[in-house]
């Protein structure tokens, strides 16, 4: 299988993307949101955060890194960030996401409550 695009994926089960393990680049597990982390990857890129979670040693950087992230560098650059996580509210990102108007979510327990 050829993408027309490069992929990154961050993960704790890489088993879970075996099937495309001969097109993906993996991440490191320490890789964060960040303009730097996002500055090498190519114009049509998807870089996929499996299991993300936020939870950052300086929250008020990290945080004006990740709103920088997903209001500039993503839409400037053309790089799709998909991250996986499984209860917003336990990873510290329902405000982070409430002020990244360029973020959108679809079905998720508790995307109608954030949607709303």
């Amino acid at each position: 299988m050829l993408l027309d695009f490069s992929v990154y994926i961050q993960t704790r089960e890489a088993s879970d993307f075996a099937d495309l393990s001969q097109v993906i680049h993996w991440l490191p597990p320490n890789f964060t949101v960040t303009e730097d982390n996002f500055k090498p990857f190519p114009r049509k890129s998807l870089v996929i955060l499996d299991d993300f979670l936020f939870k950052p040693k300086d929250k008020a950087n990290a945080k004006t890194q990740f709103l920088f992230v997903q209001n500039y560098t993503l839409r400037h650059n053309d790089i799709t960030l998909l991250l996986i996580i499984h209860n917003l509210y336990s990873n510290n990102l329902f405000t982070e996401i409430l002020l990244a108007p360029h973020l959108f979510l679809s079905y998720s327990n508790l995307g109608y409550y954030i949607i709303r």
